[in-house]
């Protein structure tokens, strides 16, 4: 199992599917660039394929497209490149990512009931409608993810103009205490593997065993053709999912790409 390929081509498949739910986009050959305007590299970006790269103008365009949306974005290369190739990306002002890491497990033998909830009052449920949406995305806000007052109405727009729920690609639950929300994560399903989006807990409620079995809910929920999962760890994610039989993988550098 190649962790890292696989972690690329789940960004590839997540742009591909903001481009299907209609965000902007630009094509030009056989790449495309999409943005939602969030503030976040993985929610905006461009994939690039060696056709692009062998063809100054439509790289030049897909560029010139995504640096004038004025968000962060990420750049993302579908093949190795050569030497040369990279420098010409760093010269259009691009930055490789060399040193990150990705994490993944195949799940062949993944048992989600080996351990249950520890925590007393407190269950899981998934989003399946834009008022339990709403509180599923206030945890991430609670929580300081986004500077904004005004981002929680631009997050739950954006997720519901993606897209949710069981037989969807991307699905969210909430954890609740006592009906009040304590914890969020989200999946996407692409081809034979399952992305562990994003995962929040409460400050107060951490180290209840609440993201692990959030973790498990979203590996449970994956297709009976899911062979594979993976994520892109934060540093509390990363002890998290190694828990969990997660193997962690150096990022394959001058693959994946910022532009500031």
């Amino acid at each position: 199992m190649d962790i890292s390929e696989l972690a690329l081509r789940a960004q590839v498949a997540w742009f591909r599917g903001l481009a299907a739910a209609g965000f902007p986009q630009i094509s030009v050959g056989e790449g495309f660039a999409v943005s939602t305007g969030l503030d976040s590299n993985t929610e905006n970006g461009a994939v690039i394929t060696p056709s692009v790269l062998d063809n100054a103008h439509d790289l030049d365009a897909l560029l010139v497209w995504l640096r004038a949306k004025a968000v962060p974005a990420s750049v993302v290369v579908t093949r190795p490149l050569t030497s040369e190739a990279t420098a010409g990306l760093i010269d259009r002002g691009l930055e490789p990512e060399r040193t990150g890491n990705n994490m993944g497990r195949l799940l062949d033998g993944f048992d989600p009931d080996t351990a249950e909830p520890s925590a007393p009052g407190w269950q899981i449920s998934e989003v399946s409608d834009g008022q339990a949406l709403r509180q599923n995305q206030r945890v991430y806000a609670d929580d300081g993810w986004w500077d904004e007052t005004v981002e929680l109405d631009r997050r739950v727009e954006y997720a519901a103009r993606l897209g949710f729920g069981p037989g969807r690609p991307v699905r969210h639950w909430t954890a609740c205490h006592q009906n009040v929300p304590i914890g969020a994560a989200t999946s996407f399903q692409f081809h034979d593997a399952v992305l562990l989006v994003h995962c929040c807990v409460a400050e107060r409620w951490r180290r209840h065993g609440i993201g692990t079995a959030l973790t498990r809910v979203r590996l449970a929920a994956a297709g009976p053709g899911t062979a594979q999962a993976v994520l892109f760890p934060s540093p509390d994610g990363y002890h998290l999912h190694h828990f969990l039989g997660f193997d962690v993988a150096p990022v394959h550098p001058n693959r994946w790409f910022y532009l500031r």
